[in-house]
């Protein structure tokens, strides 16, 4: 047997439309978020999951109500999770990447040089995030094997997350990417 995770994102937020950095903000969907997350619902309404995890932020509460409000059959197990977070980009919280590029050079150039190692000036640690999703992924794998699982989240989790399961290396988080309101099913 196999273990089937469906990684959903949450919907679209207003710092997400205009591409700042928002990771430990905690925004509300946008109008369009709304209608993506009645959506994805209506998509996901048919799937079978075992269990349903979700993070704390506003836009992942509101965007798995949406989902769980239209689902046929309700999950035996529906856990929030506070280790379900998006990275915490510090300074960079609200910035562009050009807006980030051009406040704080210095940081951003070394972000870019390094981004593996790298730790947002009052902020998470790219690696120590990384490590965090691969432990919690990895537990919900052993604890939960051989089901169905929903998890919603943020980009950054789920990326992680899905390069723990794929291939274990850090280094290739960026070689996938989802959208707000998208899901990706990964079996192991």
């Amino acid at each position: 047997m196999s273990t089937s995770f469906t990684f959903l994102r949450h919907a679209q937020t207003e710092a997400n439309a205009k591409g700042v950095f928002s990771g430990s903000s905690d925004l509300p969907l946008s109008k369009a978020g709304e209608m993506c997350a009645q959506q994805t619902a209506q998509i996901l309404a048919d799937e079978h999951f075992d269990a349903v995890f979700y993070g704390t932020a506003k836009r992942v509460l509101q965007t798995t109500d949406y989902v769980l409000s239209k689902m046929k059959e309700v999950p035996k197990i529906i856990l929030k999770s506070n280790q379900i977070r998006e990275m915490s980009f510090g300074r960079f919280e609200g910035l562009s990447a050009d807006e980030a590029q051009d406040k704080y050079p210095k940081e951003w150039e070394r972000y870019m040089q390094d981004w593996q190692d790298f730790v947002f000036p009052e902020g998470d640690g790219t690696r120590d995030f990384y490590d965090s999703c691969s432990r919690f992924i990895h537990d919900i794998l052993f604890e939960y094997e051989n089901n169905r699982i929903l998890i919603v989240a943020h980009k950054g989790f789920i990326l992680a997350c899905w390069s723990a399961l794929l291939t274990g290396e850090m280094a290739d988080v960026f070689t996938r990417d989802i959208g707000n309101g998208e899901f990706v099913t990964v079996t192991v």
